[in-house]
C-alpha cells in the first residue's frame, strides 16, 4: 500500500498546517531550538518543504540535514534555500525502514512525525545520531475528543487517518530516558480547546 504522505501535494500540506495554526507553532519552536541549542550540525525530520529552516544562521549552525519520505517536497526545500543554507543535505527516506547515515548531531527537532511511525524503533536511529550532550526535541500532538488530523478543505490530508496514532507520551519518555538522555524541558502548548502540541526537550548523556 502506498504511503499516504507521497500522495499529498505541497500545496495542500502547506495551506492546510497555515490554515490550523500549526505551520507557525513549529515554526516558532523551531526559531527557539536553534537559539536555544546554537548547533553546528542540525537534523529535521519530517522537514516537508523546509518549515523552520528560515531561521538557521549560516554562520552558527554549519551543517543541516532535511529528511522526508517526499521527494517532491524536498525538490521545494532545495529551490528555497540552496545558497541560502550552507551545508544543506536532503535525504530523501523512509525512517520506518531506511536508516541514517550521518551522526555527531547537536540537535535533532523532531516534529509531528512519531504519529506516523513506530515511535521506539524510529527513536533509536535518532538517538543514535547525536552526540555527548546533543539535545533531541520533540513535538507530539494531544487530542481531546476531537481527530487527530484537522479538519480543512484540503480533503487529501484525511487519508492520513489510516496511519496515524497519539504517541504515548510515558512510554517514549521512559524508552528515551533509558537510552542515556534526560528530559530538561516539557512544555504545552495549546492549540484550541481540544488539541495542543507536548514539547520535550532532551539532553544526551553518555556515560
Amino acid at each position: 500500500m502506498s504511503n499516504p504522505w507521497l500522495e499529498i501535494s505541497h500545496s495542500d500540506y502547506e495551506n492546510h498546517m497555515t490554515e490550523v495554526g500549526q505551520a507557525q507553532v513549529l515554526s516558532e519552536l523551531t526559531e527557539y531550538c536553534l537559539n536555544q541549542y546554537t548547533p553546528d550540525n542540525f537534523a529535521l525530520l519530517g522537514c516537508a518543504t523546509g518549515n523552520g529552516l528560515e531561521h538557521i544562521k549560516s554562520e552558527i549552525t554549519k551543517n543541516v540535514y532535511a529528511i522526508d519520505i517526499n521527494s517532491e517536497y524536498l525538490k521545494i526545500l532545495r529551490e528555497k534555500f540552496d545558497g541560502k543554507i550552507g551545508g544543506l543535505r536532503t535525504y530523501n527516506l523512509d525512517i520506518r525502514k531506511d536508516e541514517l547515515t550521518f551522526s555527531d548531531i547537536d540537535l535533532f527537532f523532531v516534529g509531528l512525525v512519531l504519529e506516523y511511525v513506530e515511535p521506539k524503533n524510529v527513536l533509536f536511529k535518532i538517538i543514535s545520531t547525536l552526540k555527548d550532550n546533543g539535545i533531541l526535541a520533540l513535538i507530539i500532538q494531544k487530542n481531546k475528543q476531537t481527530t487527530f488530523v484537522s479538519k480543512t478543505k484540503y480533503k487529501s490530508l484525511e487519508k492520513l487517518a489510516d496511519i496515524s496514532n497519539e504517541v504515548n507520551e510515558d512510554e517514549i519518555n521512559e524508552f528515551i530516558l533509558s537510552n542515556k538522555l534526560a528530559l530538561i524541558k516539557r512544555n504545552e502548548i495549546k492549540l484550541t480547546k481540544n488539541k495542543s502540541f507536548m514539547s520535550l526537550e532532551y539532553r544526551m548523556k553518555r556515560i
